[in-house]
């Protein structure tokens, strides 16, 4: 096999595998919009800070500034609006270096990262 279709190859391992993990992750998006995006991180979200500073440990979708707990050790914030509900969702979070978004539950929310 010549490095050129070995290269082809591992091309579309990858490419399949990008899709494949994405999709067990929970989150099922337009992978066209995120060329150029890198996966920065993969995990659950755990719960949530309520305007209590108390912890609740499932997920309501994003409220501006909202802190999300992520694998029960990190966080990020919500950059706007969205509902969802769910217990301990699958979470991938995209970025191209400038925007920062978290796919949880097949929607997409803006964030920022802590």
């Amino acid at each position: 096999m010549t490095v050129r279709k070995f290269s082809c190859w591992l091309a579309a391992i990858f490419a399949v595998a990008l899709t494949t993990s994405i999709a067990r992750a929970g989150c099922e998006i337009d992978l066209t919009r995120y060329v150029g995006w890198e996966i920065i991180y993969a995990g659950t979200v755990t719960g949530y800070i309520n305007e209590y500073g108390e912890i609740e440990d499932h997920f309501e979708g994003c409220e501006y500034d909202r802190v999300l707990i992520v694998d029960y050790s990190s966080t990020i914030v919500c950059a706007e609006y969205g509902y969802s509900y769910s217990f301990l969702p699958d979470m991938v979070i995209l970025s191209n270096g400038i925007s920062t978004e978290a796919c949880i539950n097949d929607d997409v929310y803006d964030v920022r990262l802590r």
